[in-house]
């Protein structure tokens, strides 16, 4: 099929129409258009570099940042279900490991999803249209129809800043990956506004830090990952952004939420040589905190890879400038 016949067919994807759809994608159900703008801007980074669509987190996480940008967060997004049933156009198929495309009719279909989830299915486009994504030009061009055809005018902005934000996050962690293998610093010059926007430099930190410990969190050790790859974890800086400008990975460790906030309120540190300390006010909420105090002494879970371990002059700021090493009440 030529540029043109995939300018068609993406004006006619098959979608469900219903008033409970928002104005903003003209009440059609926008799975498989921001499935497919997600797709490419991935194919623009080159992190999906062959004919090999997994559902893997960097395509979940695209997906999901055009859902909640233009449907919003109170219906929950899925990126499995456009995924599935994108084989209903005819340019996209799913095979497994060994190249077979399996009888979806005669498949149960959670199984298919979970497959899918655990990407031992994965998708291929017809050769013709991944080749046409392949070129800048002719892949700008079919999302220019996905745009038009699906999004209201007043959010087409807002869906080519979403594009921006991915590509440029993925931009950026590259960026990090290469700075931490150089001298670390514990500041930083502030970044030119143009260059990184705070939504770009926070989800590529994110990206960068949370792959590195494997959504593993750095003090407790838990890791759950849902389905839809929700995360337990987030990436914590080490030396707040505000006073390092760093977002260097090793200025950063993956916390689940309540040692996130636990770090950040000085209640617990971690020595330079990546020892949990945990602060004696904790002392006041003894059998509460007990899970917390018990992690005293205690290894982090570090990343496998040594040049993204927390850098040891970042976590002496911490012990020096956050951590509480005096219960208050001891205080004369």
């Amino acid at each position: 099929m030529s540029l043109d016949q995939y300018t068609v067919a993406f004006t006619k994807l098959k979608a469900d129409k219903k008033p409970f759809w928002p104005e903003a994608t003209f009440h059609y159900a926008p799975y498989k258009p921001i499935l497919l703008m997600s797709v490419m801007d991935l194919l623009a980074q080159q992190i999906i570099n062959s004919n090999t669509i997994r559902l893997n987190v960097d395509l979940m996480d695209a997906f999901d940042l055009y859902w909640v940008k233009i449907v919003g967060s109170d219906r929950e997004s899925n990126s499995v279900m456009p995924f599935y049933h994108m084989c209903s156009e005819g340019f996209w198929r799913l095979v497994d490991d060994h190249g077979v495309a399996p009888n979806l009719r005669l498949m149960n279909r959670n199984e298919v999803f979970r497959q899918i989830k655990n990407q031992t299915l994965f998708a291929q486009l017809n050769e013709d249209l991944f080749q046409l994504l392949q070129d800048s030009e002719s892949r700008d061009a079919l999302r220019r129809v996905l745009i038009e055809n699906w999004f209201s005018p007043d959010v087409r902005s807002t869906v080519v800043d979403v594009s921006h934000i991915t590509t440029s996050s993925f931009a950026y962690s590259r960026d990090l990956l290469n700075r931490s293998r150089g001298r670390f610093t514990l500041q930083e010059a502030p970044l030119p506004e143009e260059q990184y926007a705070t939504e770009v430099r926070s989800t590529a930190f994110r990206r960068v830090v949370v792959d590195a410990y494997q959504h593993t969190c750095a003090l407790c050790g838990i890791r759950i990952v849902t389905p839809e790859g929700r995360t337990s974890v987030a990436a914590a800086h080490i030396v707040p952004w505000s006073h390092s400008h760093n977002d260097d990975p090793r200025n950063g460790m993956a916390l689940c939420g309540l040692h996130h906030w636990i770090f950040d309120q000085g209640l617990i540190t971690v020595t330079p040589k990546y020892i949990i300390k945990t602060s004696p006010v904790l002392a006041l909420n003894e059998q509460q905190a007990e899970s917390v105090l018990m992690l005293n002494g205690k290894a982090i879970y570090k990343p496998t890879d040594k040049a993204l371990w927390p850098a040891a002059i970042a976590l002496q700021w911490h012990m020096e400038r956050v951590f509480r090493p005096v219960n208050p009440h001891t205080l004369s």
